[in-house]
């Protein structure tokens, strides 16, 4: 008998998953889920031809899949190991990653074994309703259980610091995704799709330095958190879902937005990514200066650049025209990413301090973006059927849609600002 030994690129039991894997996994993976969740409204648009309506649909089913894939995350993968004991969760992300390969061949298959009808203006859409039906509720169970093996086994500084770590990178990836298919955004939409399976079969050779199962979760003790901490856990996790209201009431439309500013369609995926650079770097800042943890201004700061880029960037064309109109929608993308990564940030950065990093725990935090996912869209439904039902002029969309979002939202900031108000009143008087 040979004594069982670990080979130095493997994760032993116990033990942190090594950052380079958990991160290289979350890179490859972020490139392929961003262009199904986010950039595929680019892709459907000028490739599929959907209208904005058509996106908006799109978008509630989009978020409505991958709240249940978050919220069902933990109990899914606990029935699994309990019908199936030698499944592992290693084992069970390969078997995600062959899948969502297998999905994003399915309309580059559709377009190659179904010949188009004759006189069709567009590509049969249900491709692309199939690929989503399938592929979000995947993500959903997925980002839970890489934040697991991302965090397991770490505490403290090291935990702090590959988080931030992880925001740089899953964020970065995004852009490099964004600029990646912007040349097949008209012409070779189904064939983007259909590379992204390529990246996800390589993520899964990472797969090797992944432990059968993430490390448990590092106590802190004796570290204790300042009293401030569950009050800005909570105020953040108000914040969260409604940044990703904004998001997904922008995103639809931004391939309306870049067509009405003159943006060429093969250039239009690679100037939206500007929202996607300023994340990024900001994600960057907040990870190398923590002079915000426990204060109160992320929490304003964020929503006001979050809320006054999203308005510049919906309203540019109907204030300015030509390279005006497209300076002002890249201002207002750059001002949305930097609130973006503000509200994001203080939301996984109080719940790993307050919280537990563990799968449920994760698939909490997926859930609350998955509401937002799925807001946002409704929201531009809203003001779609206010226009068609003669409410109010065609020409009103954009305005009623970002009233919409500006009401739902103002609930949300009234709350978040009385808060803060209180809260910081309460700090002085301590003091």
């Amino acid at each position: 008998m040979t004594t069982p030994t670990t080979s130095p690129d493997r994760a032993p039991p116990g033990r942190a998953t090594p950052a380079w894997a958990a991160l290289g996994f979350t890179f490859l993976n972020s490139v392929g889920t961003f262009v199904v969740t986010s950039g595929i409204f680019f892709l459907t648009r000028h490739g599929f031809k959907f209208s904005a309506v058509e996106n908006y649909l799109l978008g509630v089913v989009l978020g409505a899949t991958y709240i249940a894939g978050a919220m069902g995350a933990g109990p899914l993968i606990r029935c699994l190991k309990r019908a199936l004991p030698a499944l592992s969760s290693r084992g069970l992300l390969a078997a995600m990653m062959v899948a969502m390969s297998l999905l994003c061949a399915v309309p580059w298959l559709a377009a190659w074994a179904i010949p188009a009808r004759e006189g069709a203006t567009r590509p049969a859409p249900w491709p692309i309703w199939l690929l989503v039906l399938a592929y979000s509720p995947i993500t959903g169970v997925l980002w839970p259980m890489v934040e697991s093996y991302v965090s397991g086994g770490r505490r403290g500084h090291e935990l702090r610091s590959t988080i931030g770590r992880w925001n740089v990178v899953w964020s970065s990836a995004l852009i490099v995704s964004s600029v990646g298919v912007s040349r097949l955004v008209e012409n070779h939409a189904a064939l983007a799709m259909l590379s992204l399976g390529i990246i996800h079969i390589g993520a899964a050779t990472l797969l090797r330095a992944f432990g059968p199962e993430p490390a448990a979760h590092e106590s802190d003790e004796p570290h204790s958190v300042p009293e401030s901490y569950p009050k800005l856990l909570v105020t953040f996790r108000m914040l969260l879902p409604m940044s990703y209201l904004v998001s997904s009431a922008l995103l639809p439309f931004l391939p309306n937005v870049m067509e009405r500013a003159g943006v060429a369609v093969g250039w239009s995926t690679t100037v939206a990514a500007v929202w996607l650079l300023a994340r990024a770097l900001s994600f960057y800042a907040f990870q190398r200066w923590g002079g915000w943890h426990g204060r109160w201004w992320p929490a304003i700061a964020g929503p006001a650049s979050l809320l006054t880029g999203f308005g510049l960037a919906v309203l540019a064309t109907h204030i300015l025209a030509g390279p005006a109109a497209v300076v002002m929608v890249l201002t207002g993308l750059a001002m949305f990413g930097a609130g973006m990564a503000a509200v994001y940030s203080g939301a996984l950065y109080y719940a790993m301090e307050v919280g537990q990093a563990e799968v449920d725990a994760g698939g909490a935090h997926e859930a609350l973006i998955g509401v937002g996912y799925t807001a946002g869209p409704v929201c531009g439904l809203l003001a779609w059927l206010a226009v068609d039902r003669g409410i109010i002029g065609s020409g009103g969309f954009e305005t009623t849609m970002l009233a919409t979002v500006a009401a739902v939202c103002g609930l949300v900031v009234i709350l978040v600002a009385r808060r803060v108000h209180k809260h910081t009143v309460a700090a002085r008087r301590a003091a």
